[in-house]
């Protein structure tokens, strides 16, 4: 059993792992390069780019105004990755098809397809988080009142490629801290009132990742994932790529489907399932606590994993029982 919880740690990061080890080497293959080599010649072509497309952002769309590129720029690069990530799931969920695509799918039986009229419901409280409570919440924190809790950068240099990596980490590991520990607290019977609204599916999809009431949003989902930025007073091109990344990692994680070579979304779909075990993301402060036990033990948690092969893990990993002694 102790064998099957550390795995589940090592199974639900390796993705993670692999890339900061990578970047890691990468980077110490970079200090000894020569700045004439291929090698940095490319990084300085990457940057260049980079920043080029950040000028034209920052002065043609915004005009170099502050106020505007940090509270619209970020809403409307959050809405625009929020419904491009959630397209495909969406018109999976609503149509049903394709339906071989069904095979994936972690409660078979359920959503197949979904109630159209609860699927709008959802989008349109999901949409409203994500477009206005996230505007308000970032007009806020803007001004000088609230910038002694932290705040963002337009302009100045982008960071370098390991500083980018080192605070999408950074970010990462905060994130995990108030996702977990405030995702425990919404679970108590006197906060649970909350939280309930999120709960209303239990098998999840999607878009029901922002699905949520206002003070659950507010405290749940924006601050674990904002405080990381506004703490290391990141400059807005990091933001943005940790909005997507965030984005991708909860989309995927809601969408109730483990598909081949993606994130498993077995944890959650458990957790929406049961209402206990798995609150937070990473595991580690899971098994710290020991609130990955209903679920480690389960062939759910033999499931997760990100596979990588096109069998689907219910074919591969089958039901011979429900708890592994």
């Amino acid at each position: 059993m102790e064998y099957c919880r550390i795995k589940l740690i090592w199974d639900t990061n390796v993705a993670g792992i692999l890339i900061l080890l990578c970047s890691a080497l990468f980077q110490v293959w970079l200090s000894f390069c020569d700045k004439t080599s291929v090698t940095w010649q490319m990084m300085d072509s990457l940057k260049d780019a980079a920043e080029q497309i950040w000028r034209m952002i920052w002065k043609d769309l915004f005009n170099e105004n502050s106020f505007l590129i940090q509270t619209v720029g970020t809403t409307i690069w959050g809405v625009l990755c929020w419904l491009s990530l959630n397209y495909f799931f969406l018109v999976v969920d609503y149509t049903g098809r394709p339906q071989w695509l069904y095979k994936y799918k972690i409660q078979e039986e359920k959503n197949n397809p979904a109630d159209r009229e609860k699927v709008l419901d959802t989008f349109k409280t999901a949409l409203y988080n994500i477009s206005v409570l996230n505007f308000l919440f970032i007009t806020v924190m803007y001004y000088p009142n609230t910038r002694w809790l932290g705040s963002l950068r337009s302009t100045g240099l982008l960071p370098t490629f390991g500083e980018l990596v080192l605070q999408i980490w950074a970010f990462k590991i905060i994130e995990e801290l108030g996702n977990y520990y405030g995702h425990r607290i919404l679970h108590m019977p006197r906060f649970y009132k909350y939280h309930k609204k999120h709960h209303e599916w239990t098998a999840p999809m999607s878009i029901v990742s922002s699905h949520t009431g206002t003070v659950e949003h507010i405290l749940g989902s924006i601050l674990p994932a904002a405080a990381g930025p506004y703490i290391f007073r990141s400059h807005l091109f990091v933001v943005w790529i940790w909005s997507l990344l965030v984005l991708f990692n909860t989309t995927v994680e809601h969408s109730g489907y483990h598909l081949p070579f993606l994130y498993s979304a077995e944890g959650h779909d458990y957790h929406h399932k049961t209402l206990t075990s798995w609150y937070g993301t990473m595991a580690f402060l899971d098994v710290l606590h020991g609130t990955d036990k209903p679920f480690s033990g389960t062939v759910d948690g033999k499931r997760h994993f990100i596979s990588c092969t096109l069998t689907p893990v219910k074919k591969t990993v089958r039901e011979n029982s429900r708890r592994v002694e």
